[in-house]
């Protein structure tokens, strides 16, 4: 897989869109990433697997925070699952907090997406 190559699946269980992206999240990326979850987002709340994301860049961080954006507007949930220690640090290093939940695994996923939104 090259370094512009990003695969987004997307798939419906009950009211919730489970993302995965495989793949690397940078500025070649980025707008395929946030135009496929707000695809989902308009709809309901999603779920975001990163297990298989090898990389994410600034721009990458950037969709993160634009995609926290559309959640609120839209007042539905992203829940990030599966995170690697690649993007860990890549949140870490940008200073980036808190910006979505994080699930200990898909049940507790499934629990938080499925909770309504204050």
């Amino acid at each position: 897989m090259s370094l512009d190559d990003l695969v987004v699946s997307t798939e419906k269980i009950d009211t919730v869109y489970v993302t995965k992206l495989q793949g690397n999240l940078n500025n070649f990326t980025a707008e395929k990433c946030i135009k496929s979850v707000l695809n989902s987002l308009k709809h309901g709340s999603v779920i975001l697997d990163l297990e298989e994301l090898n990389m994410v860049t600034t721009q990458g961080i950037i969709a993160f925070k634009t995609l926290s954006e559309e959640a609120f507007l839209h007042k539905h949930k992203i829940i990030l699952v599966n995170l690697p220690l690649s993007v860990r640090q890549a949140f870490l290093m940008a200073g980036v907090r808190n910006l979505f939940p994080i699930a200990n695994n898909e049940e507790a996923a499934f629990k938080m997406a499925s909770r309504p939104s204050r």
